[in-house]
């Protein structure tokens, strides 16, 4: 293969490739007969790469080209391929790979599949495959790499993705020119400078010297039917060294049953087992009902997923999962509970009970009851929200301030109280899972446990407090030289609590990005309260001023969804783009002085309450009225159309 295979062909020289007439091309190319391309040149032409318009010509019957890019110009294979070599090939960081190498008629073939769990570019696992082939026979070879399949998807994906190196030795390098010394510089004549041509683009990834460059995708059958023998395609997740070895001795194409360590089944009947021992079922009917349903839909999906063909043209499934079984107890059971019809008073009162139990448990990496509960609590919160907002919004969500400092955060800070190991949530070596959950700011369980959040919280944890409203906060160790000390604390999603006044400040530091919202409310009699963080109701914060984007736009909805009392009201798609004051904008939009004032605020932010009230009030009149006029517009326009006289 010269690299000018991967160039791109236009319309013209697709039809010499494929020793047709430009004018039938052009006939098949208005029928939508030809492949679809691959890319536009620079003038906007439509182009193929070589090895599209080869799988065609060979899908069509037509006659190939002698220059073809593998596998598209190799005969059918009359027998399989021999095995030259088997066996795990190392990579950097101590992984390893899977490595089969067959002799294509001549011509290497490296068939190769990274293990589990690694993270390595494929790129470098084809590089590390060639690199087992003696330097005489790197020239030609080719690598292929099985797309790892989902099983939440359709079905197998029967492509694997392919590198290729240059059948022929690539010249060397020239050496860097080394400057001449300035004064044989002014004794040699000047010669002309030589025109460059630039190189022709590429399509797909530059590779470097030496190394196999990537070549897109082949259909497994165009592998099989080179190699004489099907190849295998795997479930991810499933390929350990215990099973590619067994796969290996076996080499058999059928596909190894394993247990199931891939799908969503073995977590979610876990759980629904130590609902049921711990006797959910009886303390939170509601709760378990929702589990059930859920479980059992799983179960289902699952079973659809494993039912798809395990062997097609030129594939087969090295290894496939046991499909889901029911414990017969809990099958029943969970038939019973998702039967049960759904009472919304009932369910509110049962989330207010379970998330007061679920976040006092003690953190475990692997506990199916603690994940049961919290399943649960998710489950409830997404059938309540809409009927009962005021009780599904009561938790707060971790938000993390990075960059805390200031007079607001100090005077914040100042009525903080510090925790002692022996207090409820206090001891971060025996944390809960309410203290996991700020720590690691809200990450899944699996997630904690397999990157270590947790443990990399506590070396830069200084301290836990209590905040006069009870929620936590744990002060960092800054992540970055330019940042101050890091907050995380429990920020609350519900509406703003009653007491504050029409001498009520919003006010927030400059920060170096996300900033701290906070209430500052003078008492009876002159000083001022503990700070209160400022919520945005039903949502998460995500506050920031002095600018427009998202999350100045969610500052404007957290203050007028608080100043209206309304869940779901300056909905970002809505509210913000219409009362957003742009250059050269509509004369009758309106403009909102809210939203001025946060995106043209620099350095700190200072806002009466009283003044966010009335700016989120006109707001909401102001749109009212547009809506009414465009209404009326609109129905002008109706009654104006011909034949509604």
């Amino acid at each position: 293969m010269t690299v000018a295979r991967s160039r791109p062909h236009t319309l013209a020289q697709f039809a010499r490739r494929a020793r047709m007439s430009a004018q039938r091309l052009r006939v098949l190319h208005g029928e939508r007969r030809l492949p679809a391309p691959d890319d536009v040149d620079a003038d906007g032409n439509e182009v193929w790469t070589a090895a599209t318009i080869d799988r065609w010509l060979r899908a069509t019957g037509r006659t190939v080209p002698d220059d073809a890019v593998w596998p598209f110009g190799w005969a059918d294979a009359t027998e399989p391929a021999e095995v030259i070599w088997t066996g795990d090939i190392p990579l950097p960081r101590g992984h390893s790979a899977a490595v089969t190498i067959f002799d294509g008629a001549g011509q290497p073939v490296i068939y190769a599949v990274g293990y589990a769990g690694q993270d390595v570019s494929r790129d470098t696992i084809a590089e590390a495959a060639i690199a087992q082939l003696d330097p005489d026979r790197r020239p030609g070879a080719v690598v292929v790499q099985p797309y790892l399949l989902d099983p939440r998807s359709d079905g197998p994906y029967p492509h694997l993705e392919l590198w290729r190196m240059p059948e022929q030795a690539e010249p060397a390098q020239e050496p860097a020119s080394v400057p001449l010394p300035g004064f044989l510089r002014r004794l040699l004549p000047t010669r002309e400078p030589v025109a460059v041509i630039p190189p022709a683009p590429l399509l797909g990834r530059r590779r470097r010297p030496g190394t196999p460059e990537y070549a897109g995708s082949v259909f497994a059958s165009e592998v099989a039917r080179v190699l004489g023998r099907p190849v295998p395609l795997w479930w991810a997740g499933t390929i350990t060294s215990q099973v590619v070895r067994t796969v290996r001795l076996l080499d058999q194409p059928t596909p190894l049953r394993i247990p199931d360590t891939i799908t969503d089944w073995p977590s979610a009947v876990r759980r629904l087992v130590a609902a049921l021992e711990g006797s959910v079922h009886t303390t939170y009917p509601q709760a378990f009902a929702l589990l059930a349903r859920q479980t059992r839909a799983v179960h289902q999906e699952v079973t659809t997923s494993l039912s798809h063909p395990t062997t097609g043209d030129g594939w087969y499934l090295a290894a496939a999962p046991e499909p889901p079984t029911w414990p017969a107890v809990v099958e029943q059971r969970a038939a019973i509970a998702a039967s049960r019809d759904f009472d919304t008073d009932a369910a509110a009162a049962e989330l207010d009970r379970l998330t007061e139990v679920e976040a006092d448990l003690p953190w475990k990496s692997d506990d199916p009851y603690a994940g049961a509960l919290h399943e649960a609590i998710l489950l409830l919160r997404g059938k309540l929200a809409a009927t009962h907002p005021d009780r599904v919004y009561t938790f707060p969500v971790a938000y993390s301030w990075p960059d805390a400092h200031g007079p607001i955060c100090d005077e914040y800070r100042r009525h903080l109280i510090r925790l002692t190991p022996a207090e409820p949530h206090g001891d971060p070596d025996r944390p809960t899972r309410r203290l996991v959950r700020l720590l690691t700011e809200d990450a899944h369980d699996t997630v904690v446990t397999g990157h270590q959040l947790l443990d990399r919280a506590r070396q830069r944890l200084v301290n836990l407090y209590r905040d006069p409203d009870g929620r936590l906060v744990a002060h960092l160790a800054a992540g970055a030289s330019h940042l101050a000390d890091e907050l995380l604390i429990e920020w609350p999603t519900c509406m703003p609590p009653a007491g504050w006044t029409a001498q009520t400040v919003i006010a927030a530091d400059k920060t170096y990005s996300a900033t701290g919202l906070f209430a500052v409310t003078p008492g009876p009699d002159g000083t001022l309260l503990p700070p209160q963080p400022v919520p945005n109701p039903g949502d998460e914060p995500r506050f920031a001023f002095g600018y427009g984007g998202n999350s100045p736009a969610a500052l404007y909805q957290a203050l007028v969804r608080c100043a209206l009392g309304e869940w779901d009201a300056a909905a970002q798609e809505s509210w913000v783009q219409q009362v957003a004051d742009h250059a050269n904008d509509d004369p009758g939009r309106p403009h909102s002085r809210l939203w001025q004032r946060i995106t043209a605020s620099q350095g700190a932010l200072r806002l009466s309450w009283a003044d966010v009230q009335q700016w989120a009030h006109d707001d909401q009149e102001a749109l009212r009225r547009r809506h009414v006029r465009a209404s009326g517009h609109r129905l002008e326009r109706h009654d104006a159309e011909p034949g509604r006289q």
